[in-house]
């Protein structure tokens, strides 16, 4: 499915901020997604018709660095478009093959002299004005559905705005995410990555300004008193909320990287080890207060730890096999690639599929620190840190397994 010239009218819309991006911004960078996931070994050439009542002042093209497969210009040669585009239309994530095949007139090859024969205009053998055609090629953007879910919104107005970006981020959920997550967590990371969206932020820049929390939370885990471990929990569970729009951030704007990938992974070790220490210390002090000696406390926090970076190490370096989807169907999306090798090959499907998927969602991050907020909540802070423990010896015990049956 090749697909070499793009047709973009741009009016005033093509400066409307949309989930963080200007629309004409957004629409470069979708078709240059489109380009790459189809293997386009050339350019795609995207034509700018700006509006003829808009002046030089106000006309502009998409400098974007991360646009390497599209060449831009606002020359006209009358030669066919495959594609017809509008800036009043807001694009999803990987919604151009979608236009693609339901586009109708936008998306057939077609030229402005093919459009005034099909219309019967009698003036077709004389060159339209700029303003004329921009209308013609208008109408055909037309053709599109106004809506369709996952795929693009017409922007009416400004008054849709707020509305496209709300319905926009409630669909950019990971499939991976646990149902703490996905009732919880979401709802109010979509809020807050909203009021980001408005600024410059970047994905990494985000990443790196929560992280002195879960260091804050580790050191008043430290104190070792009933409110410090509540707190300090609590503290962990804004990390997790606010853990989720760096990623949300980065795909409303294009942004996914390798680098912010790791970056993201290398925190949440962090954080897990941060968490686990931080316990163990809080334990050790308490244990102190009340007579007694607390290195046992101290050493499990330091041995999960220890078992933390050593088992999150080998998911992240060992080489990957492809899991059998056949035999994990009804777990596919749940899980990360990873984690579906490991759950194939550890030996958990032996209890089932349904089984395994419990365990799996009962063992994710979000549905673990929302549980611990509630064990410090009940006084139970040391059964954090052996459930902790208990978790990752395990986990590390079925990844070597899982290596042990290749």
């Amino acid at each position: 499915m090749n697909r070499r010239r793009v047709l973009v009218l741009a009016d005033e819309s093509a400066d409307w901020l949309v989930a963080g991006l200007r629309q004409l911004e957004r629409i470069a960078l979708s078709i240059d997604e489109f380009a790459i996931e189809n293997k386009e070994t050339a350019p795609v050439l995207v034509g700018i018709f700006w509006h003829p009542v808009l002046d030089q002042s106000q006309r502009w093209i998409p400098d974007n660095p991360r646009l390497t497969k599209v060449a831009f210009s606002t020359d006209l040669d009358g030669q066919p478009y495959d594609l017809i585009l509008s800036t009043r239309l807001f694009l999803y994530r990987r919604a151009v093959g979608r236009l693609l095949s339901e586009g109708g007139a936008s998306a057939r090859s077609i030229s402005l002299g093919d459009s005034l024969s099909d219309s019967g205009d009698v003036r077709k053998q004389v060159p339209p004005s700029d303003k004329e055609s921009w209308e013609i090629y208008r109408r055909l953007t037309e053709s599109l559905p106004r809506s369709v879910d996952g795929a693009w919104e017409f922007i009416t107005d400004g008054n849709a705005i707020d509305r496209i970006e709300t319905k926009f981020l409630r669909g950019s959920r990971k499939s991976q995410d646990g149902f703490v997550s996905r009732y919880l967590n979401r709802p109010i990371s979509r809020a807050i990555t909203r009021l980001l969206l408005r600024f410059t932020t970047t994905p990494n820049a985000w990443t790196w300004l929560i992280f002195p929390i879960p260091i804050v939370a580790a050191l008043v885990l430290s104190h070792g008193t009933y409110w410090s471990f509540f707190l300090g929990l609590i503290l962990f569970q804004v990390f997790s909320v606010l853990d989720g729009c760096d990623g949300e951030i980065a795909r409303a704007k294009f942004m996914e990287s390798e680098r912010g990938r790791q970056l993201d992974d290398l925190f949440d070790v962090a954080s897990n080890v941060l968490l686990v220490v931080g316990l163990g210390f809080g334990l050790s002090r308490q244990a102190h207060f009340h007579g007694g000696s607390g290195w046992f406390y101290l050493l499990e926090g330091i041995t999960a730890g220890g078992l933390i970076v050593v088992n999150e190490t080998y998911l992240a370096t060992r080489k990957a096999v492809p899991a059998s989807a056949a035999k994990l169907d009804s777990l596919g999306p749940a899980l990360y690639p990873r984690h579906r090798e490991l759950v194939e090959r550890s030996g958990l499907l032996m209890f089932g599929e349904k089984f395994a998927f419990l365990l799996m969602q009962i063992t994710k991050r979000d549905v673990a620190v929302l549980f611990f907020v509630f064990l410090a909540g009940v006084g139970l802070p040391a059964l954090i840190l052996h459930l902790l423990l208990l978790v990752t010896a395990v986990s590390l015990a079925l990844a070597w397994r899982a290596r042990s049956a290749l």
